[in-house]
């Protein structure tokens, strides 16, 4: 079906914050202004207003809201030689788990977490059996001696062993198909289902069985944003990372585009929205495939982290012109409690593109974006 594209113009549809932080008001030219419809405006505004006051599922912020929270934290870097074009990590039971952009016949690195020794390869590089073709997003899983990373564009989801047998393949895979086919973002959310979103559906979180069978959904996509726009169009302007605990049944998306997050709390169904800490309405055009952002409307969440106690959302706030003057790397890290309130802002003396953490032990690792990507590793201390 074709779908129109829309420009969301200033110069002919103003998206403003009117009072109130996460209510936003679409206002088209030629409204007559007089004293009755003024009248009813404010009504409805500040209904608005208090509506969003009073909803504990919306939480909102800003750079100013927080500025008595903010830490500087200094990581020391490790150049590791193994390492070609490190994207993604993970910690786990001592393990440091790092895959690569773009692999050579394995795909993920192992390291002991604390002295940041290689240990070894594994993840086959391939289209057979055990093999995938790339690493996508890197998970936990269920079994505590294992960890799972997707393939996106092989759609297959792989075990693999926190201990070196020496051999790369994986140990079970997950192969999508069907309605399956179109989830993308998998996360384990039991030891037989998955928490996902779709390409295209009406719904933020869907969760499917192993054997693809569509079991449950979270939330809506209608009424996110103001307009009248197709839902996969929503869901586009929202893609960002999902990870879940499933032990807890909670778990987080952060927006690329938008400056959101949200927690799902599978066991309630209840979703938390964190607006901030900028809050604005990206431009964008709502075309058949999603939504086509401005490119000088700045990025929001470039990586995520689920923890036992905090949500840590690594933010941009840059545009693409702002990225290629001051190049890749974030230095601001927001610490969030599960039911959103804000915790701390870890200011970052080191810009890092992806990161994991070890709660337990208090560190942050991050994937440096200098000449020499490396690993740079953060020690911090919660103690508010």
């Amino acid at each position: 079906m074709y779908i129109p594209v829309r420009k969301m113009s200033k110069k002919y549809c103003a998206v403003e914050s009117i009072g109130c932080k996460s209510q936003y008001f679409l206002f088209w030219s030629k409204f007559n202004l007089n004293a009755g419809n003024l009248f009813c405006i404010l009504i409805i505004l500040l209904g608005a207003c208090n509506s969003s006051k009073s909803n504990p599922n919306e939480k909102v912020f800003t750079w100013k809201s927080m500025s008595s929270l903010e830490k500087k934290i200094y990581g020391k870097k490790i150049v590791v030689e193994e390492l070609k074009i490190p994207k993604r990590l993970l910690y786990k039971n001592n393990k440091l788990l790092i895959t690569e952009s773009a692999p050579g016949s394995n795909f993920v690195h192992v390291f002991d977490g604390k002295s940041l020794k290689y240990l070894f390869p594994t993840g086959a590089v391939g289209y057979g059996p055990g093999e995938m073709p790339n690493a996508w997003t890197i998970e936990s899983g269920i079994d505590e001696n294992t960890f799972w990373v997707y393939s996106l564009e092989g759609k297959v989801f792989s075990e693999y062993g926190l201990e070196n047998v020496n051999d790369s393949k994986a140990l079970t895979q997950v192969r999508q198909k069907e309605d399956f086919y179109l989830a993308m973002g998998l996360t384990w959310s039991s030891d037989s289902t998955f928490m996902t979103f779709l390409v295209r559906g009406e719904d933020k979180f869907v969760e499917f069985s192993t054997d693809g069978t569509r079991l449950k959904s979270y939330g809506k996509w209608k009424g996110l944003v103001p307009g009248n726009f197709e839902d996969h169009v929503i869901a586009d302007l929202h893609q960002g990372k999902l990870m879940g605990d499933p032990t807890a049944g909670k778990f987080i998306k952060a927006s690329i585009f938008r400056d959101h997050l949200e927690i799902l709390d599978k066991k309630s169904g209840q979703i938390i929205g964190i607006n901030g800490p900028e809050n604005p309405i990206p431009e964008f055009q709502a075309v058949d495939a999603g939504a086509v952002v401005t490119s000088d409307h700045p990025l929001a969440y470039m990586d995520a982290f689920l923890g036992k106690e905090h949500v840590f959302g690594l933010y941009s706030g840059k545009t693409d012109k702002e990225i290629r003057e001051q190049g890749r790397g974030e230095t601001d890290l927001l610490v969030f409690d599960h039911l959103g309130n804000v915790k701390a802002v870890l200011k970052l003396d080191t810009p890092v593109s992806s990161f994991t953490v070890d709660e337990k032990g208090q560190r942050i690792f991050g994937i440096t974006t200098d000449r020499e990507p490396g690993v740079v590793v953060f020690d911090y201390n919660l103690d508010y």
